[in-house]
């Protein structure tokens, strides 16, 4: 179909636009046009972003102070499914932009936590209202059978189609020469080198750009922490994987068996939980037994013992375990005590963040409709873990006093990151005097 002009206005198929004095104006936008027929990767930057190019602008350097990181991305997301063509070129550019902010999103959420995202959320009812093109099907996976409407949200997986998109994003950023900024650092802040970047797992690296404030010999990272729940800090540190914390140059110092470990020193007799103190007194012991009994990897072992300490029925699979069997049902025992004996500011606090109990109510029992009604009554496990993660900060902040600024150190659950080296015994003696509790600390 050819271009149609009528009074200045150009008509492509189902969308208009003028040209006048060296700029196209199309959807509301101002576009000043290069005179090249080619543009470089920061001029098209430039023009997602809405900006003019001028003809001087091919090997400008990108000042990413200008906009905020998630724009900058969104905006490398929507070149990226331009280039790949999952965007067609007709598209209208206000969409394309749409669909970049929409899908950058959405990967961040599904590749961050559990990876469960409300119908509520914004990028997410986007997807399900406007995606034209629906891409949604073909970006995230949904194959999530504990999915319950108004109890959990759906779990959604990025495709390959979706790496593939967010590789050719990254390898299009590092394409532009960014301009240095004068950064006023703040403790938890730190420097992603681009050599560093290129050996990073694309999750991470995604992730750890989402909160870049500036580019310094690299691209300046600032953690944004959540702190709500008297418990655990959660920030992007917390989301990257441990290969990439060691490759920023961060040493772990971990708690060994903390959930263990507290509740050891918080139940009125250490000797009616032995398994759990068996645990304590040599987890890589205790492991390897259930290992070899399941005939399964540390790592396996090391997920099923935490979820045995959470569970409320215990699984079929357990029977053929023996120790993990009485490890389970050790820990209903030790659940209760711990809840019943907790004091009350604990307590109050861990019910006001713990989760409901959901009893379920067939609306047609022969279809299999459920309906979810709360009872009013807080989900024990999840009690259980708002009362000794209050006990694990406790001791975590004795951790942070043992370095030279407390406030560098990265928080991530049951340990503490820092790139100053210390003895663990200097930490385990500070967490021992001045909580009581006696710890085993690694250093990684």
């Amino acid at each position: 179909m050819s271009i149609r002009r009528v009074n200045n206005i150009y008509y492509y198929k189902d969308r208009a636009f003028e040209i006048e004095d060296g700029s196209l104006f199309i959807d509301g936008m101002r576009i000043t046009l290069p005179t090249r027929t080619a543009i470089s990767t920061v001029e098209r930057l430039m023009l997602s972003l809405g900006m003019g190019i001028r003809a001087d602008d091919v090997n400008a350097l990108f000042d990413i102070t200008a906009h905020t990181a998630r724009s900058i991305l969104s905006s490398m997301t929507t070149l990226a499914l331009r280039d790949l063509v999952i965007i067609p070129s007709n598209v209208r550019f206000q969409k394309q932009i749409k669909y970049g902010e929409v899908v950058f999103d959405t990967y961040l959420k599904a590749i961050n936590g559990s990876g469960r995202i409300r119908s509520t959320n914004p990028s997410m009812r986007w997807l399900n209202e406007e995606d034209t093109l629906q891409l949604k099907a073909k970006l995230f996976t949904t194959s999530d059978h504990s999915y319950q409407a108004g109890v959990h949200s759906m779990k959604y997986e990025p495709t390959q189609l979706v790496e593939m998109i967010f590789q050719t994003a990254l390898t299009l950023l590092l394409a532009i020469d960014f301009k240095e900024n004068e950064v006023t650092y703040q403790p938890l802040d730190f420097v992603v080198p681009l050599d560093l970047l290129r050996k990073t797992q694309l999750r991470d690296t995604m992730m750890l750009l989402g909160d870049c404030i500036g580019y310094s010999n690299g691209f300046v990272i600032r953690p944004q922490l959540t702190d709500e729940q008297h418990s655990r800090v959660y920030s992007v540190f917390t989301s990257i994987g441990s290969e990439a914390r060691k490759q920023l140059g961060f040493t772990n110092y971990d708690i060994g068996s903390a959930l263990q470990t507290i509740c050891m020193h918080l139940v009125t007799d250490p000797l009616q939980y032995p398994l759990h103190q068996e645990l304590v007194n040599d987890r890589h012991k205790f492991r390897q037994q259930i290992a070899d009994e399941a005939n399964e990897n540390i790592e396996w072992v090391k997920k099923e013992l935490t979820s045995a300490d959470n569970r409320k029925d215990m699984p079929k699979q357990y029977n053929s375990i023996p120790t993990l069997k009485a490890y389970f049902e050790e820990a209903l025992i030790l659940r209760k005590e711990i809840i019943d004996s907790a004091e009350p500011m604990i307590l109050d606090r861990a019910m006001a963040f713990a989760k409901p109990e959901w009893k379920v109510v067939w609306v047609d029992k022969q279809k299999k409709v459920p309906k979810f009604i709360d009872t009013g009554r807080r989900k024990e496990s999840s009690v259980f873990f708002f009362i000794w993660t209050q006990w694990e900060r406790q001791i975590r902040e004795v951790m942070m006093s043992c370095f030279d600024d407390p406030s560098a150190c990265h928080q991530v659950h049951d340990a503490i990151y820092s790139r100053q080296i210390i003895d663990p015994k200097v930490i385990e003696a500070a967490v021992l005097e001045q909580t009581g509790f006696k710890v085993q600390i690694s250093a990684e």
